[in-house]
């Protein structure tokens, strides 16, 4: 008997002892939690906790629906979790909690369950979340705290710091910042959760208890709230750093803290908000109320936007979110999280349609490159508050672009189109429907961003830009010249109320544009080029790559395909603009949905080098007196220039002064004598002069009558650098300016153009793109987006003749033609077809008989080498465009030999 007492006494002392050395380990739980993944009405996916289970319990008081963020897990120092997730979504989906995980972070296919493994071996607020996407939805919170119970400690409003534990909180909030929108949840003290979703309000009484968990998922952000300070996170108890902003890192991050509400400023609203001015613009706000507990006012907090509210197809009393997914893949840059499910019935999945009162939502989730989300046209009433309207927020857009999204309100009844200012095809639409009307309402009249107000909805104008938008955003509705059939657009069968009415849409489309066209594939130009035709087919997919594009070279002798490039080993991703070195050995493309400039081997077609140079980069161009190469940032702020024969970017040449906003240049060109650059700078609607030997701006010249929402695009410029030319995307026009800046005149492209009626009395071009000047100065040659080809006169500086092209009709860029003159090489986006442009076939200086040569398929066929396999779109996508040799005054008398050899004097010369 003494021998078994003296056994357990022992035993007893040794568990004391453990105890008091190693708190933590001897109170240590394993936690078993199952999850599911599930999809939410507007299409996000969501974590749903189906049960909690500790060594010590039931773990009580989760919502019983899928919630964005997703459960917050609350455990100790020292505890284990085994986490169970079914994937009842279409898409792979995955779980993973860095900084605790130790398991695998394997896939679960839709229907599998996989199991992971997780130690909270420090105490901390982590993140977890899907893998593969974690910004769309799928992510949530750990909490762990120290085992004796103590949570961050709170500044009084005495200044002095007050030590706490979790029992004596009143409420906890978790705060995920991903995008640019705040996603939210609430633990009351009995540990029951509520899902506040999307920006909502917060409530407390003054003096309650509050803890924070802001955390970050994907790009980082800078967390403030105001009239409230606390300590930041590991600085000393005795001489602590008090603060009120905290910078979340990118990619996983967290940031907790304590406050009492209201202490020192009393009860109150106060903004709390990203500290960047870009995401505050995105609408990254939300508030706190506190108020005094005698007050009889509520403090409870006020649920945000629901991914399962009011919605179409989605009954519910609560304000809804629809979300837009970010991404780099063709037609749907811009991509309902439910698009499949609604594609039956928009034909689209650019389309979404809610209610007055609820919202839209964007998010950077499935993008390398920087974009902004700008209103392109919106109701009338939308930006006036005597209407009731959301002037706060419509006209929408962000001056910087960044990697995040936006969130925004809509309050009234109409058509709302959102683009992107750096990648101005890309179109998300809303329709804002009021149920008590018969039939989708796309209101009365729209304002447009180039300053077109009170437009009707029933006008040419108006339903010409819906036909463009349901051409770009359905490949479908592209024309494939290799296709028998006839070219069949789809349109939604859908009435819309507009101003004259009920109307149904397909009916109004199809009889203004017509449908089921025969495509009439033309010949090859019946007089060959000279050299090569390299094209960014940009939207063309590879079955090695995740990113679309490929490079089409067409050899110009016999108008053949010579090679298909995709660079699969770098994962090419959506090449824009083309240029070569000076002896031809090299040709760079830009990745425009990325940050790199690639290098390609002329020859072979192979990898010479890919250089990070900035975000979003759009054309490149090397100075023709050195061949250094420079590229125009259209994400950032700048060109930057890498020297002739190396792989690093050297210095930049600020398009914008600091403190200004970001110019965003894109189609630059540079002077013969390569001393002057010129940028079209869309976010300041301005032609930028640099001067490259002292990096100085010369001049800035407003385009498109000072429009502020002209978008100039691309530039062109006499041989001599007299004059220059800036093509303006939305306000269809072209500027024309001397070569130190001054203005000139405005070329009016859409002076023939009846915008109510439709009525077209002459030469037209809407919404113009690339604008080359021919090597010797006589024609400007301009491919706009709304499918003309416009020939301008460079003496007269007027239209003499516009040709017809393709949908999305895009890239232009001359070329010789054999026995003397150029050939327009004309590219189109939603075309698989080059387009050969003669501007003057009989030499005699008349540019009033410009036609168009021939046309060549850019699809390849089994002969064509390629680097990788073709899997779809085949040869769309044709943006940028360079001919080798490269004819142009300043680099044309650079070439060597080998590419000189078939130009006659005069294009050796083309200034004489």
């Amino acid at each position: 008997m003494r021998s078994n007492t003296f056994i357990q006494f022992a035993a007893t002392l040794v568990a004391f002892v453990a105890a008091c050395l190693f708190p933590a380990w001897s109170m240590a739980a394993t936690h078993n939690v199952v999850l599911s993944a599930e999809t939410l009405p507007n299409g996000q996916p969501a974590y749903k906790l189906l049960s909690h289970t500790s060594s010590n319990g039931t773990v009580p008081g989760y919502a019983t629906e899928a919630t964005i963020p997703g459960p917050t897990l609350f455990i100790k120092t020292g505890d284990k979790i085994n986490v169970q997730l079914t994937n009842n979504t279409q898409s792979p989906v995955s779980f993973t909690a860095p900084g605790l995980s130790t398991g695998n972070s394997a896939l679960a296919a839709p229907g599998q369950t996989k199991s992971y493994r997780l130690n909270a071996r420090k105490a901390g607020t982590f993140a977890y979340h899907d893998e593969k996407a974690p910004m769309l939805g799928l992510f949530g919170a750990i909490v762990v705290d120290e085992s004796n119970g103590h949570v961050q400690s709170y500044v009084d409003g005495d200044g002095t710091i007050v030590s706490t534990k979790r029992s004596q909180l009143s409420k906890e909030f978790v705060l995920f910042m991903v995008g640019s929108t705040f996603w939210g949840a609430e633990i009351s003290r009995n540990g029951n959760q509520q899902p506040l979703w999307a920006n909502p309000d917060l409530g407390a009484y003054q003096d309650d208890l509050l803890r924070f968990h802001v955390l970050a998922v994907g790009p980082g952000h800078t967390f403030h709230l105001h009239a409230h300070r606390w300590i930041e996170p590991g600085s000393s108890q005795k001489t602590p750093h008090i603060i009120d902003t905290h910078i979340l890192d990118d990619l996983n991050n967290s940031h907790v803290f304590t406050i009492k509400a209201g202490t020192g400023v009393g009860p109150g609203v106060w903004q709390l908000h990203c500290h960047l001015i870009s995401h505050m613009q995105s609408g990254m706000n939300s508030r706190i109320h506190v108020v005094a507990r005698d007050s009889g006012q509520s403090a409870d907090s006020i649920v945000g936007a629901s991914p399962s509210g009011a919605i179409f197809l989605n009954d519910s009393d609560q304000p809804g979110l629809v979300t837009f997914i970010v991404s780099d893949e063709p037609a749907g840059w811009f991509r309902s999280a439910r698009g499949d499910a609604l594609s039956p019935v928009t034909h689209t999945k650019s389309l979404e349609i809610i209610p007055p009162g609820s919202s839209v939502h964007f998010v950077m989730s499935d993008t390398a490159g920087v974009h902004t989300i700008t209103s392109l046209l919106w109701p009338s009433e939308a930006g006036h508050n005597d209407h009731g309207g959301d002037h706060f927020m419509i006209p929408f857009d962000e001056t910087k672009a960044y990697r995040g999204g936006a969130i925004l309100k809509l309050n009234v009844p109409g058509l709302y189109v959102f683009t992107c200012k750096i990648h101005p095809f890309m179109f998300a639409a809303v329709i804002v429907d009021d149920p008590a009307t018969d039939g989708l309402d796309l209101g009365n009249t729209i304002d447009l961003i180039s300053g077109v107000k009170n437009l009707p909805t029933s006008s040419d104008l108006a339903t010409r830009l819906l036909h463009t938008f349901f051409v770009t955003t359905v490949p479908k509705n592209w024309q494939d010249f290799t296709s028998p059939n006839p070219w069949k657009i789809a349109y939604p069968d859908v009435d819309v109320v507009v101003d004259i009415g009920k109307v149904s849409l397909p009916a109004v489309l199809n009889a203004r544009y017509g449908n089921d066209i025969s495509l009439s594939p033309l010949p090859r130009p019946a007089v060959p080029g000279i050299g090569e035709v390299w094209v960014d087919t940009q939207f063309e997919k590879t079955a090695g790559k995740t990113k679309p594009g490929t490079i089409t070279v067409v050899d110009t002798s016999n108008w053949t395909l010579k090679r298909k490039i995709a660079l699969p080993q770098i994962n090419m991703n959506n090449p824009h603009n083309m240029w070569p070195n000076r002896d031809h050995s090299i040709v760079y493309t830009t990745q425009w949905f990325d940050n790199k400039l690639t290098a390609i081997k002329q020859k072979t077609g192979k990898l010479a080098s890919n250089v990070q140079v900035g975000d979003s980069p759009s054309h490149v161009m090397t100075l023709p007196n050195t061949d250094d190469i420079t590229v125009a940032i259209n994400g950032e702020n700048d060109i930057v220039i890498i020297p002739a024969g190396t792989t690093k970017v050297n210095y930049a040449l600020l398009t914008q002064s600091h403190g200004q906003a970001p110019g965003n240049p894109h189609g630059h060109w540079i002077s013969a004598d390569g001393k002057r650059i010129i940028t079209p700078n869309i976010n300041t609607h301005d032609a930028g002069f640099y001067d490259v030997e002292d990096g100085k701006i010369v001049a800035r010249t407003a385009t498109g009558e000072g429009q502020p929402g002209a978008h100039p695009i691309a530039i062109g410029m006499l041989p001599d650098s007299s004059k220059v030319y800036a093509a303006n995307l939305l306000h269809h026009s072209v500027s024309v300016m001397d070569g130190d800046g001054n203005f000139i005149k405005n070329i009016n492209l859409i002076e023939h153009y009846d915008p109510i009626s439709g009525a077209i009395n002459g030469p037209i071009g809407i919404l113009p793109i690339q604008s080359p000047v021919s090597p010797d100065g006589k024609v400007m040659v301009t491919a706009s987006y709304g499918g003309q080809i416009v020939v301008i006169d460079t003496r007269t500086d007027s239209i003499v003749k516009s040709l017809p092209c393709d949908p999305g009709c895009h890239g232009a860029n001359f070329g010789a033609k054999k026995g003397g003159g150029y050939y327009a090489y004309i590219t189109n986006k939603f075309s698989n077809r080059l387009i050969v442009v003669d501007p003057d076939p009989n030499g005699d200086g008349d540019l009033s008989d410009a036609e168009i040569a021939g046309a060549v398929t850019l699809v390849a066929d089994s002969r064509v080498p390629k680097d990788d396999k073709i899997s779809s779109l085949a040869g769309f996508g044709g943006q940028g465009i360079v001919a080798l040799p490269n004819v142009y005054n300043g680099w044309v008398q650079n070439l060597n030999s080998q590419w000189s050899a078939g130009l006659t004097d005069q294009q050796r010369n083309p200034v004489q």
